[in-house]
């Protein structure tokens, strides 16, 4: 009976014990949720800035580089061979059209053009003899022509009155046949010169046209050999400037090697290559603006085509516009520009902040900062286009790293 009793006893005395430490706890927890509320209620507002979320266009800023290359270049032969004797002009000066570059040494064409001007005064001096020749040779075998013909009229007159005379019994037949024999004679004699005379002509004409031939020849000997003297000077055949000497003074220059390289500065090109979609956008312009040392140079694109080996990138061309500072040919340059990529609602990309893999904001309502989820579908350049707000939500940004969902703020102008 005593031992029910104390049971009953030590029961209740661990039931008060168990009462007496829920309120206690309860009695803390309320006090703790008490001091947080006051702590909330009484924190300071956080300065803040805000962004207006506008319905705008991503833009991106894009640049490639930029080969300047000149419209015309040229690897300039020598027309001559021979030692290098000077080098007037070196790489990087500009020249005239027409400008000697390099003088080789002439004193062998100097020689050559000498023995071609005494053949060509030998060949003349033939010909002129021959002329004189023909002339007198043929002038005296047309007078004994004449002589042989006028003996054989004079001779056949005779002989046609004797012939007359001896059918009247007026001379001998002796005498008859003497005259016909002379006039046979007189006859040959004529066919002879005639003959000779025609020989004479022919060969004269045939000789006198090897002789001109020869002349001929001589004339485009000493041509050839001027030519060769004027190739001593190898000359720029249009003004550029120099950017490569090929030799040096000293050393043999071989005709058909080359000499220099000149290149046009009138005219320049500028190479680059872009994706398909911005190609298409910047031939669509009027102009585009390369840099080079901190000056902008206009250019039109003349042509494109499809990269070697890369289908992802196309070929453009641009004729720069003249400058009295042209960029010097070879250089490195650049293009910057900038294309539309998408439209929507515009933001700071900074202003996003990433969690549980999903994308936030914070958006200034009512003195209240709100977490709010968007989706972002394109981000170029520090801006960003998103989707979950509505069009004048005001974004907090710059963006505080320990900012909370709830906090108070205080907008800043």
């Amino acid at each position: 009976m005593r031992s029910r009793r104390r049971l009953i006893c030590l029961l209740l005395g661990l039931s008060l014990l168990l009462g007496a430490c829920r309120t206690g706890e309860s009695t803390e927890q309320a006090s703790t949720e008490i001091s947080t509320e006051a702590s909330t209620e009484t924190s300071p507002a956080r300065a803040v800035k805000v962004v207006s979320a506008q319905i705008g266009t991503l833009t991106a800023q894009k640049t490639t580089t930029v080969t300047i290359e000149p419209l015309k270049e040229s690897s300039v032969a020598a027309g001559a061979a021979g030692r290098v004797d000077q080098i007037l002009k070196r790489e990087g000066q500009q020249v005239a059209e027409g400008e000697t570059i390099i003088v080789l040494d002439s004193d062998n064409a100097n020689l050559q053009v000498q023995n071609a001007q005494l053949a060509l005064d030998a060949a003349r001096i033939n010909l002129q003899k021959a002329q004189r020749a023909t002339s007198e040779g043929g002038n005296q075998l047309s007078l004994q022509l004449q002589s042989a013909q006028t003996n054989y009229n004079v001779l056949k007159q005779q002989y046609d009155e004797s012939s007359a005379l001896f059918a009247a019994g007026g001379i001998a037949k002796t005498q008859l046949d003497s005259l016909q024999a002379q006039l046979t004679q007189a006859e040959a004699t004529v066919l002879q010169l005639q003959n000779s005379l025609a020989q004479n002509q022919r060969a004269s004409s045939e000789d006198l046209s090897l002789l001109r031939v020869q002349v001929s020849q001589a004339e485009t000997a000493l041509q050839q050999a001027k030519d060769a003297l004027a190739e001593a000077n190898v000359k720029a055949p249009f003004a550029g400037e120099i950017s490569e000497i090929f030799t040096e003074q000293g050393e043999f220059l071989g005709a058909g090697s080359p000499a220099f390289k000149l290149v046009s500065n009138e005219q320049q090109l500028a190479k680059f290559s872009v994706p398909p979609e911005d190609a298409a956008k910047l031939t669509a312009q009027k102009e585009i603006f390369i840099r080079y040392q901190g000056l902008d140079y206009g250019a039109s694109i003349v042509r494109s085509s499809t990269a070697p080996n890369n289908q992802r990138l196309v070929d453009l061309t641009a004729e720069i516009y003249p400058s009295d500072t042209p960029i010097p040919s070879g250089s490195v340059a650049q293009l910057n520009y900038s294309t539309n990529e998408s439209s929507g609602l515009l933001i700071p990309a900074s202003a996003i902040t990433l969690a549980g893999g999903k994308n936030y904001v914070f958006v200034a309502e009512d003195s209240t900062a709100r977490r709010e989820e968007v989706t972002l579908l394109d981000e170029v350049s520090g801006q960003a286009i998103i989707e979950g707000l509505a069009e004048g939500s005001q974004i907090i940004h710059p963006l505080p790293n320990d900012l909370r969902d709830g906090a108070n703020i205080r907008i800043l102008d």
